[in-house]
C-alpha cells in the first residue's frame, strides 16, 4: 500500500481519537458547572448566574465533537476499507462489490425471516462477491426497535438492540421447493419476538406441526429445525452439513429457502474495524491479519454449506 495513504489513514485515525477524548470531556463539563455551584453553596459563597452558560457551552462542545467524530469516523472507515479491506478480500475471493459504509437494503432486511422486527438500522461493509464458485453477500449489521417517550416526560422513549452482528446469504445452484429454518437453542426468542416475512405465517399455525428433529441428539439439542417438508429437511441436513455446523460460533439463525440460504449470527461484533482504544499501535500490518482472521470466520460459513452439501455442487 501507498505510503502516503497509510500515512493519511494513521492521521485520520488519531484525529478521530482526540475528537473522542474532546467530546467525553464536553459531556463531563455539562455536569462540572452544578457540582462546583454545590460546593460553594455549602460554604456560604453564591455564584453569579453567568455560570449557568457554561453547561449551555459544554452541550453546544459536545454535539459538536459529536458531529466531527462521527463525519471523520466515515471518512476513515471509507479509506481504510478501499485500501486495506478490499486488498485482504480479494486474496481469497472474486469482490464484486463492496461498500465499506453500506449494507444490505433494507427491504430485504425487513422480509427475512430469521432476522427480528426493528424500525432503526444501520450497519457496514457490504460484500458482494463468488468465493469457490460460490455467489454471496455479506454485511454488518444492527437493527434496534425505538420508540418515543410521550410529551409530558411520563413515559420515557427507549432504545432497545434486537440483533448486532452479521447477515450472510450465498445463491445455491438449486431451488428448494420449501424451506428449512435452523435456529440456535440459546435462547427462546422466536416464541417472544415479532419475526418478519414467511416464517411467521408459517409458525403461527402451530410450532409442532412443523418441528423437525433430525436423530442427531447433539444437533437437537443444540438447534430447534422447522421444515415446510420433513423429507426435505432431511435432504439439506445431511451428517457432514450438521456436523459443520456444529463448529461454527455464535448464536445463529439459518434458512434455506428459494435458491438462497440465509445466516444471521448474533455476536454483538462489528468485523474490519480499526480499533479505537488507547493500546493501539497503528501498526497496518496488524490489521491486516486481524482482517484476513475475520474474514476467514465468514469464509468458514459459506464452506460449511459448500462443502456439506448438494446446494452449490
Amino acid at each position: 500500500m501507498d505510503q502516503n495513504i497509510e500515512s493519511e489513514i494513521l492521521e485520520k485515525h488519531k484525529l478521530c481519537k482526540v475528537l473522542k477524548v474532546f467530546k467525553i470531556v464536553s459531556f463531563i463539563g455539562i455536569f462540572a458547572p452544578f457540582v462546583a455551584f454545590m460546593v460553594v453553596s455549602r460554604n456560604g459563597y453564591e455564584l453569579d448566574s453567568a455560570w449557568l452558560l457554561i453547561p449551555a457551552l459544554f452541550v453546544g462542545g459536545f454535539f459538536l465533537f459529536s458531529y466531527m467524530e462521527t463525519n471523520k469516523l466515515k471518512d476513515l472507515k471509507e479509506l481504510m476499507g478501499q485500501y486495506v479491506v478490499r486488498s485482504v478480500l480479494g486474496e481469497r475471493f472474486h469482490v464484486i462489490e463492496y461498500m465499506p459504509n453500506g449494507y444490505t437494503n433494507e427491504a430485504f432486511l425487513h422480509n427475512c425471516p430469521i432476522l427480528p422486527s426493528f424500525n432503526n438500522m444501520d450497519g457496514s461493509d457490504f460484500i458482494h462477491g463468488i468465493y469457490r464458485g460460490v455467489e454471496f453477500t455479506f454485511s454488518d449489521l444492527t437493527l434496534r426497535t425505538e420508540t418515543k417517550g410521550s410529551p409530558d416526560g411520563e413515559f420515557p422513549g427507549d432504545n432497545v438492540v434486537n440483533f448486532k452482528g452479521q447477515l450472510i446469504t450465498a445463491t445455491s445452484h438449486k431451488n428448494v421447493n420449501g424451506f428449512v429454518h435452523i435456529q440456535e437453542r440459546i435462547s427462546r426468542r422466536m416464541k417472544n419476538e415479532k419475526k418478519s416475512g414467511i416464517l411467521s405465517s408459517v409458525l403461527s399455525s402451530g410450532d409442532s406441526c412443523n418441528s423437525f428433529m433430525t436423530g442427531n441428539a447433539s444437533f437437537d439439542n443444540r438447534f430447534d429445525i422447522y421444515a415446510s417438508d420433513s423429507q426435505l429437511a432431511l435432504r439439506v441436513l445431511t451428517p457432514q452439513l450438521m456436523q459443520g455446523l456444529m463448529g461454527l460460533e455464535g448464536f445463529m439463525e439459518i434458512q434455506i429457502a428459494g435458491n438462497m440460504v440465509a445466516v444471521a449470527i448474533k455476536n454483538d461484533r462489528d468485523l474490519f474495524e480499526l480499533s479505537n482504544n488507547g493500546r493501539d499501535n497503528g501498526d497496518m500490518e496488524e490489521y491486516r491479519q486481524k482482517f484476513r482472521d475475520e474474514l476467514s470466520d465468514i469464509l468458514k460459513v459459506i464452506d460449511v454449506f459448500g462443502m456439506n452439501t448438494d446446494l452449490f455442487q
